[in-house]
């Protein structure tokens, strides 16, 4: 019987016949046809020993977190799907909108780019999609500053107040509404009755976004209210105290509702629209977050969520039922949207309005007195202070600016989370998104 060794592809090799060589075991002796054909087939699959040893010295082993799992690519919030986002340039395109426009939308985030830590090219890759930028166009930019600006708000609340206070300071959100017949207000009588609402309650910090589209049917007519983010703190004794003002909302109801009558000159019948919700800072931070995130967002959001998202509005149904006589009031109609469309992508997003303590002008006040020693007394009666104090007798406190928030956030993007070394400045690998990073619905 004639031997091959597969080392060295010779007949009757020495070594083979010494069953020195590492294939003998396999190749000597006598197999059946079952035997031969998975033999066979194994070592057209598997490298010899040789080809193995050189295959090992090239090899670098996967990299795992502390819960042992494989790291993977650090991919961004897409926030929207590909289907929406080929959905709502449909809609645009039905109604005739640009299709210039249309083709960035489209375009928008179609394609990525990959990162790699510069110290370690076996760690994390950072994806990056790129974006058109024409936020108030684009419901994926749209929702995407909404939410960098919101993490930026967040920051810049938990860093310089929330985790300096005794006390677990909670952000509440108070939606004022009018009466339908009062849409028509001027807005500066608008601001001031939510101030004067405000200021009836003691609330000292806050921030308000008045708005005058509905979120649930954007192209309808003019809707005024306004959304109010607001602190649970309150000064007193050039200390800051915990305020409960957010646990009475019958009181506010009635209060707000005495606002309107005495600067509208209207009687208002029954009770007035009032919301309130509230979350904590340090314990609810999604929550915080997703309120924060609302106020930022620009009205082309609420669009694309009716129209494409929850699909609650349909504003071009109409032309796939009306077809034979109803051609030119379809295109009437198409046109009355098309309008509607342009009105709200021409409007500028509603501003936020910091007040109280949260405005540049009482920055100093609000330092000082979160920079107040207090003591208080521990369970077991001793006292602490609620600031750390540095060598100097000093509280060890730093306010943190806007800039120096969002710096670090763009900073933070650029580092490698398993090493902390930084992203190279060039992309190693650019392609084409293929929907492997899609948002839960």
């Amino acid at each position: 019987m004639k031997l091959n060794c597969k080392s060295c592809l010779e007949d009757n090799c020495n070594q083979c016949v010494d069953h020195n060589c590492l294939c003998a075991s396999v190749r000597h002796g006598h197999k059946s046809t079952i035997e031969e054909l998975f033999t066979k087939r194994m070592g057209e699959i598997f490298p010899t020993y040789t080809e193995f040893k050189k295959q090992m010295q090239n090899y670098v082993p996967p990299q795992y977190t502390l819960y042992d799992e494989p790291l993977e690519d650090i991919r961004p919030n897409r926030w929207i799907t590909l289907g929406e986002q080929k959905e709502f340039c449909d809609f645009l395109s039905t109604i005739g909108y640009s299709p210039d426009k249309i083709d960035k939308l489209l375009w928008c985030a179609s394609e990525y780019e990959k990162f790699q830590c510069a110290v370690h090219h076996d760690h994390s890759k950072k994806v990056h999609y790129i974006a058109c930028g024409e936020r108030g166009l684009c419901p994926r930019c749209s929702m995407s500053y909404a939410s960098k600006r919101a993490a930026i708000m967040y920051s810049w609340i938990r860093q310089n107040i929330a985790n300096r206070l005794d006390f677990d300071l909670k952000m509440n959100q108070i939606v004022l509404t009018l009466p339908e017949f009062l849409h028509d207000i001027d807005l500066k009588l608008f601001s001031k009755m939510i101030k004067k609402f405000m200021k009836s309650f003691d609330i000292e910090a806050y921030g308000y976004c008045i708005q005058t589209r509905h979120s649930k049917d954007p192209l309808a007519e003019r809707y005024v209210h306004a959304h109010i983010l607001s602190l649970n703190l309150r000064v007193g004794e050039k200390l800051i105290h915990e305020n409960n003002y957010y646990f009475d909302l019958d009181k506010m109801r009635q209060v707000w509702k005495e606002i309107i009558q005495e600067n509208t000159n209207v009687t208002v019948e029954g009770n007035v629209n009032l919301h309130a919700e509230y979350a904590s800072i340090i314990y609810d931070q999604y929550r915080v977050l997703h309120m924060l995130a609302y106020l930022y967002r620009y009205p082309i959001e609420d669009l694309f969520n009716v129209q494409v998202r929850q699909q609650t509005i349909n504003y071009v149904q109409c032309r796939q039922f009306e077809k034979i006589d109803g051609y030119v009031e379809n295109s009437m109609k198409l046109k009355q949207i098309r309008s509607r469309v342009e009105d709200l992508l021409n409007e500028k997003k509603p501003r936020i309005v910091w007040c109280g303590l949260l405005t540049s002008t009482r920055r100093k006040d609000l330092i000082n007195f979160i920079l107040s020693v207090r003591l208080n007394e521990t369970l077991d009666g001793t006292s602490y202070t609620i600031l750390q104090i540095d060598y100097n007798l000093r509280p060890s406190f730093r306010w943190k600016s806007m800039k120096e928030i969002e710096k670090e956030i763009n900073e933070r993007c650029k580092i490698c989370r398993d090493c902390g070394s930084p992203y190279e400045e060039e992309p190693y690998e650019r392609g084409n998104y293929l929907g492997d990073n899609e948002p839960i619905l």
